[in-house]
């Protein structure tokens, strides 16, 4: 983690990057009271009313209907209050490179180098509780709520820039944007937030695309993808290009190679006639939401509560050994260091709204498992496609079986791992047909959704409603999903 954060912040902010909240130490006396930011609401946490049923009308989108978020004057933050930014970490802005160019670089497992256009999402309800603690063992249970900030706000995690309201994420690397501020306890009397150590719980929400949300950095084609999220109820979007570039990594004519792991399993380098039909560059464009649930524009669709706090630190020795996958996240540094955060007694709180960007491509159900772009690319085999480069969507991956997977001819698919530092997540074989273990998560029984998974589609949709986080990759929160799925 870098120490000081002063990049893009007038001077005399400065910013210590500690638990997922970054201290300004910054004189109160100095700096002018902030309310909320312009067209964003704080309100009572009362449920919100269903949304009608007929479809939102995307032309308000695309012809500039969307209201623009005002951002935070940063000269006017007050000590006590906190500040709110969104991040989908460097990979967002940076795409995922093959192979690594820096030993921390997280890189598709199967070779491709995934380089992204958009990662629009629709944020919202960012609400603050009591007792993070209130039942260790369930971070489902807390106390009251004390404040809230409701949107919903439409960012584009992938856009980028030298000034505010872009700042310094919480990784190295990583850059976030401020969208809005919490200034008291608004759902609690008013009260000044606690600045004595006190915690409090944090959570917030994705919401199904609308035409009301707040634009917070979408450019011109940005805001035409964003009619297409409204137009196809999408919640979050991915759009980029995929290309394959694993002869740079173990995939380059070896018959197979081993697992760098602790087992040393072999596994499949690619060699198989299969990966001859399978397109080199691939276009992407993944509307992800639930394939049913009711749910119209504006709606909760997943909600992440309750979530910890990932202290970064250079020096950090928390071992993943000892306490499992969340202990610690060996790429970054980061310890847990429990649920939530304090507001500083000097200064304000900077707070960081994470997606993990690789989330839905994850071989696994367990978090942070090794993403592959594999099962993607085969739904495009055999496609005509204008220039000469196809499209996959989420929906070409419906019907397809994650524990015998085949591209879109019905063609086996083979495992193929390029990655010389790939491991095994479960010990499972990665040679042969390629194949998924969805456990913990169970399969589901016929076709429905709500008690299992069924196929790829959901699979990918089911991961990519956990990569919510606080903070760094660590910062796990409690996954509550509004559509019928497994838990």
């Amino acid at each position: 983690m870098e120490g000081t954060r002063s990049t893009n912040l007038p001077a005399g902010l400065r910013a210590l990057a500690r638990a997922g909240v970054w201290v300004a130490a910054v004189s109160a006396s100095l700096l002018a009271p902030l309310t909320a930011p312009a067209c964003a609401s704080t309100r009572s946490a009362t449920p919100r009313p269903a949304a009608d049923a007929a479809p939102a009308d995307a032309s308000k989108v695309g012809d500039g209907g969307l209201a623009k978020n005002t951002p935070p004057d940063p000269s006017a933050l007050d000590g006590g209050q906190v500040l709110l930014t969104a991040s989908g970490q460097r990979a967002a802005t940076s795409g995922y490179p093959f192979p690594a160019q820096i030993p921390t670089d997280h890189v598709f497992a199967d070779g491709w180098q995934v380089d992204f256009t958009h990662v629009i999402a629709t944020l919202d309800r960012v609400t603050l509780w009591e007792s993070p603690n209130l039942v260790p063992d369930d971070p489902s249970q807390h106390g009251k709520a004390v404040a809230e900030i409701d949107g919903p706000w439409a960012i584009d995690l992938h856009q980028n820039g030298n000034g505010w309201p872009y700042v310094d994420g919480q990784e190295p690397g990583d850059r976030a944007i401020a969208f809005g501020v919490l200034t008291r306890e608004n759902l609690n009397g008013d009260m000044p937030f606690p600045t004595d150590g006190t915690r409090l719980a944090i959570g917030f929400s994705a919401v199904v695309a609308t035409p009301n949300a707040l634009d917070v950095n979408l450019d011109d084609d940005g805001r035409a993808a964003y009619g297409r999220m409204v137009a196809q109820g999408c919640v979050v979007l991915y759009v980029g290009t995929a290309v394959y570039s694993g002869d740079k990594g173990l995939c380059n004519g070896a018959p197979q190679a081993l697992d760098a792991g602790g087992g040393g399993a072999p596994v499949g380098t690619g060699t198989e006639a299969e990966f001859g039909l399978v397109p080199k560059t691939v276009s992407f464009d993944l509307c992800f939401k639930p394939r049913s649930g009711g749910l119209h524009a504006g709606d909760v669709e997943t909600s992440w509560i309750n979530c910890e706090s990932a202290e970064v630190d250079a020096g950090a020795t928390a071992d993943a050994s000892d306490a499992g996958d969340d202990a610690a996240d060996a790429d970054s540094g980061a310890a847990i260091t429990g649920r939530g955060f304090a507001v500083p007694s000097r200064g304000y709180a900077t707070v960081q709204l994470t997606l993990r960007v690789d989330a839905p491509f994850g071989e696994s159900t367990r978090p942070n498992a090794p993403a592959r772009f594999d099962p993607f690319a085969a739904q495009v085999v055999g496609a005509q496609a204008e220039g000469g480069v196809p499209t996959v969507h989420l929906d070409d991956t419906g019907g397809v079986d994650f524990e015998a997977f085949t591209d879109k001819q019905g063609n086996p698919l083979p495992w193929r791992t390029c990655d010389p530092a790939y491991s095994s997540p479960d010990g499972g074989r990665r040679s042969g047909p390629m194949a998924y273990d969805p456990a913990p998560v169970r399969r589901c029984s016929g076709d429905a959704s709500r008690d299992g998974l069924c196929d790829y589609e959901d699979f990918a949709k089911y991961d990519q409603s956990a990569q919510g986080r606080f903070g760094g990759s660590q910062g796990f929160c409690y996954v509550q999903r509004a559509y019928p799925s497994p838990p």
